[in-house]
């Protein structure tokens, strides 16, 4: 196994050459995940930084609003006991929603039906004043796109700190989803100030990804993917600064553009 749980290795062979090759290959496995002993959900992962994993998706999905009532997160193999400090009536209310809220976004309904459950969860309004040059954004994403390149199929998230100027850290996974999970677990860990922090990721924002840095009050996030519509309505619903760079296009902002030094172009949002 290689990478530190990340991959292991495979043998093929190559259609053309008939040359015989050892190709990394990301692990992934079913997650369980318990709170105060009962299941609370079962997550695809990438067996690694389980601990930071479980932290980031508790605070990302309002099960836990401040790193504090999460109380100690034991690692068993591929279940993960997180034991949280909040009123039990409070905890099975928060449960209730995000499993109503995931049941609408994992099922086949209509646009109006998502529209409706986003306006029904829970939606902080991100207020930080924190601001960079939109140099500082190219300089912080070709730092990022540096760090995150591997050869094995994983996505990767970092964070870069406005406080220390510089890339925190980056976290890793098969699911792109995950790796928001992972960078915020490992970032509480380190005591970051998320309210002057931005946000990468190398996949497409969806609204969950946005909605977490949301959540734990990141005001910035940066894509290199091209952007999607449920991450963009999160974005202009959250007060989230939403920006990609797409191939081609080069750097664009897309909702909160007042964060961003230099952006070429300034949007009203009604």
């Amino acid at each position: 196994m290689q990478g530190h749980g990340l991959s292991t290795t495979v043998r093929g062979v190559r259609v053309d050459s008939q040359e015989e090759i050892v190709d990394e290959v990301a692990l992934e496995f079913p997650i369980n995940i318990y709170i105060n002993d009962k299941h609370f959900v079962t997550v695809f992962a990438t067996p690694h930084e389980l601990k930071e994993m479980v932290i980031g998706h508790l605070l990302g999905y309002g099960i836990a609003t401040t790193p504090d009532q999460i109380k100690e997160i034991i690692v068993d193999g591929l279940d993960i006991l997180s034991y949280l400090d909040i009123e039990p009536k409070e905890l099975e209310k928060r449960i209730e929603k995000h499993r109503d809220f995931k049941l609408i976004m994992t099922s086949c309904g209509s646009v109006e039906d998502y529209l409706r459950a986003f306006d029904n969860a829970y939606r902080p309004k991100v207020n930080s004043d924190f601001r960079v040059t939109a140099e500082k954004i190219r300089s912080i994403i070709a730092e990022f796109g540096r760090y995150s390149k591997r050869s094995v199929s994983v996505h990767t998230a970092g964070l870069y700190s406005g406080v220390d100027d510089r890339l925190m850290g980056l976290a890793m996974d098969v699911s792109r989803h995950i790796t928001v999970d992972k960078i915020i677990g490992k970032m509480v860990l380190q005591g970051v100030d998320f309210s002057k922090s931005v946000l990468l990721t190398t996949g497409r924002q969806a609204s969950d990804m946005v909605l977490k840095a949301a959540r734990v009050g990141i005001p910035i996030t940066v894509s290199l993917r091209g952007p999607i519509f449920s991450g963009l309505y999160a974005a202009l619903k959250t007060g989230v600064t939403m920006v990609s760079t797409v191939r081609g296009r080069g750097l664009t902002v897309y909702s909160s553009p007042e964060r961003i030094i230099g952006a070429e172009q300034k949007m009203i949002v009604k």
